[in-house]
């Protein structure tokens, strides 16, 4: 919004989670269209690939992508696992796509704004945040933090070998806190009040044949909706107590993580720009409240 100016330490968080990322690539859309640029931007998993467009300057490309290439079997499907190592094909996004749907490297790469993609470390079980400008292989960072266990291979990073950031950070919360930014902005991709199921024992036994040799990333895999559930406790106090700012869907949202209906992934875009124009007043005045 023009000539208004987010405190400079104020963090946006953007929540992973498949294509039910369309709802963040509207919620980024209106902030983009409005000129709102957090200085410190934090993204798992699809958030990661929305905060490129993000910082890029690019309202519209995400939900573009998903929608025009969402049946296109090198970006999802078994070309993708073929070539891409994963279920969606992320290196595909990445490096072809950029050159076919014009990605605007140079603006993402003078762009002001602090950005951190977080994976999980596969020998640690443990998140790691990895900065642009300060990490050499910051494309493949982000490959990493979207590529989802068992049907992705691991991404390997000097020397490490990744997969996706949601399994230790859904939202790296604890993570700004800890870094002193305020205030804190977080875009979720569930409503309000949702919480995972617990484990069962065939998703076990699924993650034990395949990471029985990283015993490090399998406690947090068999533990990873449990944190979840804790972490959206605290989120939600915190967001009552008018600690944080949360922009979510005010519905269920009753696509899957690998959704086919295109129709229904924009009306998801849709309903991320509707949410967002409508809690813009109220951000607006969250931030300015906040500002040191």
């Amino acid at each position: 919004m023009e000539g208004f100016a987010i405190p400079a330490k104020a963090a946006l968080l953007l929540q992973g989670g498949g294509l039910r990322g369309n709802y963040t690539s509207g919620v980024l859309d209106v902030m983009m269209e409005h000129d709102l640029y957090f200085p410190t931007v934090a993204g798992v998993s699809a958030g990661a690939l929305n905060a490129m467009n993000y910082l890029a300057r690019q309202p519209g490309r995400s939900a573009r992508i998903n929608l025009s290439y969402r049946h296109d079997p090198r970006y999802c499907g078994p070309l993708a696992v073929l070539q891409s190592k994963g279920v969606f094909g992320v290196s595909f996004l990445v490096d072809q796509l950029s050159r076919r749907e014009h990605f605007d490297q140079k603006t993402f790469d003078e762009s002001k704004e602090d950005l951190y993609v977080v994976a999980t470390d596969v020998d640690t079980g443990k998140a790691e945040f990895f900065r642009k400008g300060h990490c050499k292989e910051f494309d493949r960072a982000i490959v990493a933090s979207a590529s989802i266990p068992v049907v992705s291979l691991p991404v390997k990073i000097g020397g490490h070998r990744y997969l996706d950031g949601g399994c230790a950070c859904a939202i790296p919360l604890d993570w700004a806190i800890d870094r002193g930014n305020h205030p804190i902005v977080v875009v979720c991709t569930r409503e309000k009040g949702f919480r995972k199921p617990l484990i069962g024992q065939r998703q076990v036994d699924l993650y034990s044949d395949f990471y029985s040799r990283s015993p490090e990333f399998l406690s947090t895999l068999l533990t990873m909706d449990l944190q979840y559930n804790n972490l959206m406790d605290r989120l939600e106090a915190m967001e009552d107590a008018g600690e944080i700012f949360v922009i979510r869907p005010q519905e269920p949202i009753t696509i899957g993580q690998f959704e086919t209906d295109t129709d229904k992934l924009l009306a998801l875009v849709n309903r991320g720009r509707r949410d967002a124009q409508q809690q813009l007043p109220r951000l607006l005045e969250f931030l300015e409240s906040n500002r040191e």
